[in-house]
């Protein structure tokens, strides 16, 4: 008489934080040591791809150079990804919870460590960011110049990235503050899959949270400016931790409660001082989400639970407070002044698409035949898909914060940017509604990703692995691992590619333009990159005043003749 199979470990549960024990097994006693420890895998794996740029050949300046050097990329990528798999195939025997959560967190770095190689690549031989020193990447330049000077920035805009560049200009890269904007892009691009893949580890297994918030966060990747969007892939899904918290109020500790959300405030104040942006399109949404929830939680579990919640929002509060109370305060001192009117190119755009977005740079193609058409009246495919996925995600899991705050941020963005788009015309301003695109599409695809991973555990037994339906033979844990694996480094290394392609050297009017005058600007030494057309760059301008904006020449051009380079902020 044969005995029952045993079964096998469910990769998708948190393990009990309760199961103590002196064996590594998972590290299951130890959740805030093992999520450090994922942290560092996925930082070392991220650094380790970007550094792999330096052992690839190409010249970057023309085209079936930057083929090969991107090419070369892959090649290093698959042997890395190949170690990981390997690694995990062998190493699942013994420790199978500890092995996926570092495995999946070496993936999580290794998918935009390749776009910043690519980036690298961009910019070899040459010391200036994209775009040397025009633009955005002007202004900041200039910031950290006065900074380095001992002057103030500019009270209205998050300080963090300028003091980082200028700190790194200082003690780095002996004073060229170019150079230092250069290395910390590099290094914010690199992190920008561990980063969401940690957030999401604070809600997530750790092949759902790769799954889902390093796959939300592709479409963010924005190698020019990329400190904006590392704050969104990460907002999200610490802004639903701490929700998360206060729906639990009647199971923890006020100790604990107040702990925990203290923590996640200074986090989330963190944030806010290296981009408020994304705080001020979901702040309508965050509060009406918390009132809510509050208001449940007083009707099912009474007053003391509300008290416990309170002592979270409370510690929150101040945490948050502590780190972004004066920053906070001047960007509510200076919001009836500030007035944006740069015309992005899809300011144009019919207001209720978002399915794509392509930074203030598409090319000269897009700007005729943007939006895509749609095949369904107008609307693609793509959204259908992301629309159902908000049905599935909001039906099975109403009463997750892991499902609300997207929702709740996705809505908020969407009322603002119609409310500001309405009164375009009349107050002549566009108000940054434009940048609305990168929320919703990034709220809807995790909210897709989400309702995948309800409807898989609702589908599934206590045994099954990786939450798919009942089969009549289940894979096993170290199949399933190892496949999810395979499959999403492979995604994550095309899209890393596609990513690093947009911005290889070229003049087509789009954000290749941002490397080409990185390679033909000489930097403030002389140095001229050894793949300059012809062997000469221009000469650079004076640092301490590079970047400043041109003179506004009036909304009315901008919108009624089209895209104007107006004076704007990052």
């Amino acid at each position: 008489m044969t005995s029952a199979p045993t079964a096998a470990p469910d990769l998708t549960r948190q393990p009990p934080a309760s199961r103590g024990r002196r064996s590594t097994r998972g590290l299951q006693g130890r959740p805030t040591f093992s999520l450090v420890a994922e942290g560092l895998t996925a930082v070392a794996a991220a650094l380790l791809m970007t550094a792999a740029a330096s052992t690839v050949e190409l010249n970057p300046m023309m085209r079936i150079g930057q083929v090969s050097g991107l090419a070369g990329l892959q090649l290093r990528l698959l042997l890395l990804l190949g170690c990981v798999l390997v690694a995990c195939a062998f190493l699942m025997r013994r420790r199978p919870l500890a092995t996926v959560r570092f495995a999946a967190a070496a993936v999580s770095g290794l998918a935009s460590g390749v776009t910043a190689a690519g980036v690298s690549l961009a910019l070899r031989d040459t010391t200036w960011p994209l775009n040397a020193q025009g633009g955005d990447a002007g202004n900041l330049q200039a910031w950290a110049t006065a900074l380095m000077e001992g002057k103030s920035l500019d009270g209205g805009y998050p300080p963090v990235y300028p003091h980082l560049v200028a700190w790194t200009a200082e003690y780095i890269t002996d004073g060229q503050p170019g150079y230092a904007l250069k290395l910390v892009g590099l290094l914010f691009v690199a992190l920008l899959g561990p980063a969401a893949y940690l957030s999401w580890r604070l809600l997530l297994p750790p092949l759902w949270a790769l799954g889902i918030g390093v796959t939300a966060a592709l479409p963010m990747m924005q190698p020019y400016k990329p400190y904006t969007n590392i704050v969104l892939v990460a907002f999200v899904p610490v802004l639903a931790k701490l929700l998360q918290t206060v729906q639990r109020a009647p199971r923890l500790p006020r100790r604990k409660a107040a702990v925990t959300g203290g923590l996640l405030g200074l986090l989330l104040g963190l944030m806010f001082l290296v981009y408020s942006g994304w705080f001020v399109w979901s702040a309508a949404g965050a509060v009406v989400l918390t009132v809510v929830l509050l208001v449940r939680l007083r009707r099912t579990a009474g007053a003391d639970a509300l008290v416990t919640a309170g002592y979270t929002l409370g510690a929150a509060a101040a945490g948050f407070l502590a780190l972004a109370g004066i920053s906070l305060f001047r960007l509510l001192s200076s919001a009836g002044a500030t007035v944006d009117r740069y015309c992005y190119f899809d300011t144009y755009t019919e207001p209720t698409y978002f399915a794509m977005w392509r930074d203030d740079l598409p090319g000269t193609d897009a700007l005729n035949t943007w939006p895509l058409p749609g095949e369904l009246g107008g609307v693609g495919l793509f959204t259908i898909v992301l629309l159902v996925g908000l049905a599935v995600a909001l039906a099975l899991g109403s009463d997750r914060a892991s499902v609300l705050v997207p929702a709740a941020c996705a809505a908020s963005a969407l009322l603002m940017r119609y409310w500001y788009a309405s009164h375009m015309e009349s107050n002549q301003a566009v108000m940054l509604y434009p940048r609305t695109s990168a929320q919703l599409l990034h709220c809807l695809l995790l909210l897709t990703g989400l309702a995948c991973f309800l409807v898989a555990r609702r589908g599934t037994d206590t045994g099954a692995v990786l939450g798919v339906v009942r089969l009549s033979r289940r894979p096993g844990p170290r199949a399933v691992a190892v496949g999810t694996l395979c499959a999403l480094g492979l995604l994550f290394g095309m899209a890393g590619s596609a990513t690093a392609d947009k911005y290889m050297p070229k003049q087509d009017g789009g954000t290749g333009n941002l490397a080409w005058e990185a390679q033909v600007t000489a930097d403030q030494r002389g140095h001229c990159s050894a793949y300059a057309p012809g062997g000469t760059c221009r000469q650079p301008g004076d640092p301490a005043t590079v970047g400043q904006p041109e003179p506004d020449l009036g909304i009315l051009t901008c919108l009624h003749l089209g895209p104007f380079p107006n004076a704007r902020k990052p």
